[in-house]
């Protein structure tokens, strides 16, 4: 179920057993302190570029996901990958593609995302005209069958990808050539590096060149779709909740005090950041909006025995097993039930979005620990995400450097709203139709995404408008 993620080859997330250890032995350093350090830094800094593109827009807000996206991606391409991306907007420049490329590098892994059910489930050889493509690895040498247009923009967007992964891969390799190796490795040279070991004997672990494409498109495709996601369900709900964002705006002050974000501290601000208002917007926001709505989990050739509720039990062997994550995230066992309220529809979202659940009411610090296998949006166990606190870093970073400052409203069209503020009546049509979005507006393709818009407005603390 999982190998659809292995479009250039096997990776971590879809292989088992001793490969996909293999993997994760080489994975497992580049993520340290100094990566996450590095993560807060450029999160920061590219944050308040992307206010400052949302505040000279004087217009609503109806491409968060996207702009979001743009800026996880750059976040982790930068950090892992080592490579720098501009930010065209930013820069009043054109997205354009560089020289030997159709497609720019944002756009090549972002239509590279959008089509992989195409790849998956369109068999090679509809995609190219020789019979000898047996598999996607070769589609980019042959050319279009198929005069389906979708079909075509998958398989370019594989071969687009390709393409920069393979030069990524060249230039690092070129690199540890001049180079050699260094103790705090990016994740790109561990991989690069163990696809280059050449003795039997060595204690680097050797993988295929396929490995290393392979490794590459997953942890990039992870590192930024899944957080560009969960931002902006982030910033939607608390646009949908004012009160919960003034409570959170006021323990970012506590934190912060006057402090300008060039002068936050991973070290210093981040765990106090993490540990309050901030990391409990994350918590409840992953607890409604988790990753995957289910892990696929088998118990291979084994069969496994649990006990239950003082039963013994058997799990067959060869058994495959769905965790339905988004029903344990709100398993009223573990999660008190919802009262639904007016506009809110199934799984309520919105009337469910309770980040006092996570919060030590006295002092308004992280005091809940939930049972555990009730709250899994990292997964669990040997084959939990190596990237969490990667995450962490990036979303309480990106959360801080807007709300200190700003707050996001939902965009109510009131002609009227400047002078008397907003009406009462309007606001709470906006707001019904974000609490859509928000529920049935949710779709999965690689992990929950958002399929419509929630148009926003980006103002500075103190100048919101009000409800009347």
């Amino acid at each position: 179920m999982m190998g659809m993620l292995n479009m250039y080859g096997p990776t971590i997330t879809a292989t088992e057993g001793e490969e996909s250890r293999i993997y994760r032995k080489i994975a497992t350093p580049s993520f340290n302190d100094r990566t996450h350090g590095s993560a807060w830094i450029e999160s920061l800094g590219l944050t308040s570029a992307l206010l400052k593109r949302w505040d000279s827009m004087k217009a609503p807000i109806t491409q968060l996901n996207e702009d979001v996206a743009r800026l996880t991606l750059q976040v982790i391409s930068y950090v892992c990958f080592d490579r720098q991306m501009e930010w065209a907007e930013a820069t009043g420049r054109q997205d354009n593609p560089p020289k030997g490329h159709s497609m720019s590098y944002r756009e090549a892994i972002s239509s590279m995302v959008d089509n992989i059910p195409t790849l998956f489930m369109v068999p090679p050889p509809v995609l190219s005209k020789k019979k000898g493509c047996k598999d996607r690895s070769s589609l980019m040498e042959h050319s279009d069958i198929s005069p389906i247009d979708a079909h075509k923009k998958a398989k370019a967007s594989y071969a687009e990808w390709q393409k920069y992964m393979e030069e990524m891969r060249d230039e690092t390799s070129e690199s540890l050539r001049r180079n050699g190796s260094r103790n705090d490795a990016s994740i790109l040279e561990s991989f690069v590096q163990a696809g280059q070991t050449s003795t039997t004997d060595s204690k680097d672990a050797k993988i295929s060149p396929a490995a290393v494409l392979g490794n590459i498109f997953v942890f990039i495709m992870a590192g930024y779709e899944t957080s560009a996601n969960t931002l902006t369900y982030a910033i939607a709900l608390l646009a949908c909740r004012p009160d919960l964002q003034k409570a959170m705006q006021a323990d970012l002050d506590r934190i912060l005090g006057d402090c300008p974000s060039s002068d936050w501290s991973y070290e210093a601000d981040f765990p106090k950041i993490l540990a309050g208002y901030v990391g409990a917007v994350m918590n409840e926001t992953l607890r409604l909006y988790s990753v995957l709505p289910f892990f696929p989990k088998t118990t291979r050739e084994t069969p496994k025995p649990f006990t239950f509720d003082g039963r013994d039990y058997t799990v067959p062997a060869d058994t495959l097993i769905l965790m339905n994550t988004s029903a344990t995230h709100r398993n009223p066992k573990y999660w008190p039930a919802v009262v639904p309220i007016a506009g809110d529809g199934p799984p309520y979202p919105v009337s469910s979005f309770d980040l006092s659940r996570w919060l030590n009411k006295d002092k308004g610090i992280s005091a809940f620990s939930p049972t555990p296998g009730s709250y899994v949006p990292f997964s669990d166990g040997p084959r939990a995400c190596i990237g969490k606190r990667f995450a962490q870093a990036q979303f309480c970073a990106v959360m801080a450097t807007i709300f200190k400052d700003y707050s996001v409203e939902l965009a109510v069209d009131d002609s009227q709203a400047a002078e008397k503020g907003v009406s009462k009546s309007l606001w709470e049509k906006a707001k019904r139709n974000a609490e859509q979005e928000l529920s049935t507006g949710v779709g999965f393709l690689m992990s929950l995404k958002m399929k419509g818009k929630i148009p926003l407005r980006l103002v500075k603390r103190g100048e919101e408008q009000s409800v009347v």
